[in-house]
C-alpha cells in the first residue's frame, strides 16, 4: 500500500499542471467573468438600479421555483469543469505509459522496487480518483466564492442574500451529486481508459493517432460492408460509441424533468436509462449489463497493457 501511495504521489507531482493548475485556471475564469459582469453592469446601469429592481422581482417569486432553478444552476456550473476534466484524463492516460518510453526513463522506473502491476494501477487510480477529486474540490471552492461575492453585492443593494438564494438551491446536495457522478463516470469509462493505456503501452510514436484511427477505420469499414449488404446504414461501432457517451452517469447537459428544465445525466437522446440527476440513476448504469460488458472489455485491454509493459524497454 505504501508503494502504491508513493507511485500515486509521483503521478500527481509529475502532472500537477494538468491535475491542479488546470482546474484553478477554470475557477479563475469563472470568477473573472463574474467580476467583469458586475463591472459592466455598473458601467451601463447607474448605481445598479435595474439590478435592484430585478432582485426585488426575484424576491417576490415562488420559493419552490427559485429553489429548483438555483439547484439546477448549481449542478450545471460543474459541466465546464467536467468537460475539461475529460480532456485532462484522456491525454494523461494516453501519455501515461508512452512518455517514459519516449524519454528513455523506463529502465530507471523498472529498476525501482515497484511492480509493473502497481505502476499501471497507480496511473489508473490517478485518472479515476485523484484528478476528479481535485477538480471537484476546486469546483466547490469556486462555487462558494461566487456565492459569497453575490451575497456581498446583494447586501450592498439592500436585499437579504440568505432569504433570496443562500438558503435555497441545496448546494451541499448538488456538490455531493457532482462528486458521485465523477466517480461513477470513472467506472463507466473504464473501457476507454483501458484502451488509452493499451495504446500508450505499444504506440511507437504519436499515440493520439493510434488511439483514434483504428476505431474510426473499423467503424467506416463496418458501415461500408453493411451498406453493401443492405443498402442502409444501421448502428455500428459509431452507434455504440454514441450510446455509451449519451448514457454516461456524468452530469453534462440539460433536459426537461416533470415539466421543468434542469441538469441531466449524459445526453438525453436515448431511453436506455433515466437521465434525471439522482444517485439511483447513476447506480442503475453501473449495475447494468452494459457495464458488465464494459468491465470485461476493460479487463482485456488492461491485461494486454500489463503484458506489453512487462516486455517494454524503450521506444
Amino acid at each position: 500500500m505504501n508503494r502504491l501511495m508513493a507511485l500515486i504521489k509521483r503521478e500527481f507531482w509529475e502532472n500537477k499542471g494538468a491535475f491542479r493548475t488546470t482546474p484553478l485556471v477554470i475557477g479563475g475564469i469563472f470568477l473573472a467573468a463574474m467580476l467583469m459582469f458586475l463591472i459592466t453592469f455598473n458601467y451601463f446601469d447607474n448605481e445598479f438600479q435595474s439590478l435592484r429592481e430585478l432582485l426585488r422581482f426575484i424576491a417576490q417569486t415562488d420559493t419552490d421555483m427559485r429553489s429548483k432553478v438555483l439547484y439546477a444552476a448549481n449542478l450545471e456550473i460543474s459541466v465546464f469543469f467536467s468537460t475539461v476534466l475529460a480532456f485532462v484524463v484522456f491525454f494523461y492516460l494516453l501519455g501515461s505509459l508512452y512518455d517514459d518510453r519516449k524519454d528513455r526513463s523506463i529502465l530507471f522506473w523498472k529498476s525501482l522496487p515497484a511492480s509493473d502491476t502497481l505502476t499501471i494501477v497507480s496511473k489508473l487510480l490517478s485518472a479515476m480518483v485523484v484528478a476528479p477529486l481535485i477538480f471537484w474540490v476546486i469546483y466547490v471552492i469556486t462555487h462558494s466564492v461566487i456565492m459569497l461575492l453575490f451575497s456581498v453585492v446583494i447586501m450592498v443593494l439592500g436585499e437579504n442574500p440568505w432569504t433570496l438564494f443562500l438558503s435555497l438551491g441545496n448546494p451541499f446536495e448538488a456538490w455531493s451529486l457532482v462528486l458521485v457522478s465523477y466517480f461513477a463516470q470513472s467506472i463507466w469509462a473504464l473501457p476507454l481508459y483501458g484502451w488509452l493505456m493499451l495504446v500508450s503501452a505499444f504506440a511507437p510514436r504519436i499515440p493520439l493517432l493510434f488511439a483514434i484511427l483504428p476505431p474510426v477505420i473499423l467503424g467506416v469499414l463496418e458501415l461500408w460492408i453493411d451498406f453493401l449488404h443492405t443498402f442502409t446504414l444501421s448502428d455500428n461501432l459509431f452507434g455504440l460509441f454514441g450510446h455509451w457517451f449519451a448514457n454516461s452517469p456524468l452530469i453534462m447537459s440539460a433536459d426537461k424533468h416533470n415539466d421543468e428544465f434542469g441538469a441531466s445525466l449524459g445526453i438525453p437522446i436515448t431511453s436506455d436509462f433515466d437521465h434525471q440527476v439522482t444517485v439511483a440513476n447513476m447506480f442503475d448504469r453501473l449495475f447494468s449489463s452494459d457495464m458488465l460488458i464494459g468491465l470485461a472489455i476493460a479487463a482485456i485491454f488492461l491485461g494486454a497493457t500489463l503484458w506489453l509493459r512487462r516486455r517494454a524497454t524503450e521506444s
